[in-house]
């Protein structure tokens, strides 16, 4: 590192000790790290520094700029001979610190600040208030601090397994249309998207949750994602890419999410709008949502080894011409909250709107708690939503099993909607009876039990439970269902690229199997 550089880092390190001391209102905290190897994220507190900066501070800015070449601080040491190094007669005095920082990397220069009495500039946790306009990676074992809402836009944002990143009230990240998440976690090593509240008093709707907008087709003429003004032009999405890649969430866990930003508009745990087939959304956990757990606007996007946990509403909720594959989904509700397990829609301005919504479901495991004080519901379909559901587990729900609106008859007849080698237990009301009439009559008389039970379709019903008490525990559950293989009528799923064509059981874990996909990454906190 040269004189002049090893200068520039002594006057970046004082001015982020200044801007930490409050001379600059609009700076909460700067990393000293980035500082130095990042010649945007340098550029930009400079700027803001000169905009609202106190003189003294403005003027160490003019300084560093004198002395900046934009390039990052990234020594590498070199060798320096009796040759190549000036006479002691020519040597300019330094103090210590610039004396050793010339042949330093950022990591050695902490522990030199440190042994000066300096506090070490390594900060475990970033704060994230501006918008991501370029590609941008949050790096493994930090901590990232939404402070607003945070969007996206025209950017690539790839958070590094071992990731955490905490929302203040208010907060959400929103990826816009054109551009990408790329939430890359492991099983040991998840990234977790929580609350900024302290552990024990977090709870559902402390900030926002996720939003991610691609360009897959839409029924929905000028989409706009609900929890974002209809002014902002940022919450357009759809198009006419059917593989669209949004990007890739795996091994990824979302908690206490969800807040409305005004009357019946809402952010969910993960939003995903218009996303295509090409994203890649598997392991993934929302839990405590204070809306839905997972809601999809059109596209295409698939969905494999997903839990949702908590929600105060919908667990998962389509609208909009959906059309994704779903593999190995477990809901839990729990007995304070919540509404269906499912809540899907087509279009309610258009039932008929093209693409219509019509998801495939294999392998899934539905959690109710039975005659609870909150009573939930397996599943509602309405506004011309079809849909295809098998091998499924639905267990408990004090409600119904599922709730038919709306014209379903053709959508049946068509084959637009198929219910078939299901496992209901306890679960006493399978649907709404035929005598529906006045308001209650809003499928057209018909009649849901007869249609689920009829020989042809392979549902199996039990009176008494399908999973093991410990399922309906918030805290620590197992889902391992009590249900022998023998005891099923599971069907062999479609085969192709997306689903795994062995899972001939119903629900999302192997019955045979003692271990699961869900261990390691997924975790149920109750604050």
């Amino acid at each position: 590192m040269s004189d002049q550089s090893s200068l520039l880092v002594e006057k970046l390190w004082q001015l982020k000790r200044r801007i930490d001391k409050g001379e600059c209102p609009d700076i909460a905290f700067v990393h000293l790290n980035n500082l130095l190897r990042e010649p945007g994220y340098r550029s930009d507190v400079l700027r803001r520094v000169e905009s609202s900066g106190t003189e003294r501070l403005k003027r160490l800015a003019e300084d560093i700029r004198a002395l900046d070449s934009g390039a990052p601080l990234m020594a590498t040491p070199a060798v320096q001979t009796s040759a190549t190094r000036p006479p002691e007669s020519e040597q300019k005095p330094q103090s210590w610190l610039r004396r050793n920082l010339i042949w330093m990397t950022p990591v050695t220069v902490a522990a030199a600040i440190a042994a000066v009495g300096f506090t070490a500039f390594e900060p475990q946790t970033i704060r994230v208030h501006e918008d991501i306009v370029v590609d941008t990676v949050w790096e493994s074992g930090k901590t990232y601090v939404l402070e607003k809402s945070i969007f996206v836009e025209g950017a690539d944002l790839t958070l590094e397994s071992g990731v955490t990143v905490k929302g203040n009230n208010g907060s959400a990240l929103i990826v816009t249309r054109g551009s990408k998440l790329f939430s890359r976690g492991r099983p040991d090593s998840p990234v977790v998207f929580t609350s900024n509240q302290p552990e024990g008093q977090r709870a559902r709707g402390d900030w926002g949750g996720i939003v991610v907008l691609g360009k897959a087709p839409v029924n929905q003429p000028d989409a706009a994602i609900e929890g974002i003004s209809g002014n902002d032009s940022r919450g357009s999405f759809g198009g006419n890419d059917s593989r669209y890649s949004c990007g890739v969430i795996e091994y990824t866990r979302i908690e206490f999410a969800g807040f409305e930003v005004y009357k019946n508009n809402e952010l969910n745990g993960l939003t995903l709008g218009g996303c295509g087939s090409d994203t890649i959304v598997r392991n993934v956990q929302v839990h405590r949502a204070l809306d839905d757990g997972i809601e999809m606007f059109g596209g295409s996007v698939d969905l494999k080894n997903i839990v949702v946990s908590g929600a105060a509403d919908d667990s998962i909720d389509w609208d909009w011409g959906w059309t994704g594959r779903v593999q190995f989904l477990i809901v839990q509700q729990h007995a304070d909250v919540g509404d269906n397990a499912f809540e899907g829609d087509n279009n309610g301005n258009d039932h008929q709107a093209q693409p219509r919504s019509e998801p495939s479901f294999y392998n899934v495991t539905l959690v109710g708690t039975g005659q609870t004080a909150k009573k939930h519901r397996g599943m509602v379909l309405r506004e011309g939503s079809g849909g295809h559901f098998h091998n499924m587990i639905i267990d408990s729900y004090g409600i119904e099993t599922i709730d038919l609106r709306d014209e379903v008859a053709s959508l049946i007849a068509e084959g637009v909607l198929t219910f078939s080698n299901n496992l209901i237990a306890n679960s006493g009301k399978l649907g709404k009876s035929s005598d529906e009439s006045g308001q209650d009559n809003d499928d057209f008389g018909f009649n849901e039990g007869q249609w689920l039970m009829a020989a042809n379709q392979d549902n199996l019903r039990r009176l008494d439970s399908a999973m093991h008490v410990t399922a309906r525990d918030p805290v620590n559950p197992d889902f391992q269902t009590r249900v022998q293989m023998r005891q099923m009528k599971a069907t062999q799923p479609p085969k192709s690229e997306f689903f795994d064509e062995s899972a001939n059981y119903a629900g999302a874990l192997n019955p045979r199997l003692q271990s699961s996909w869900l261990a390691g990454w997924t975790a149920y906190p109750e604050r």
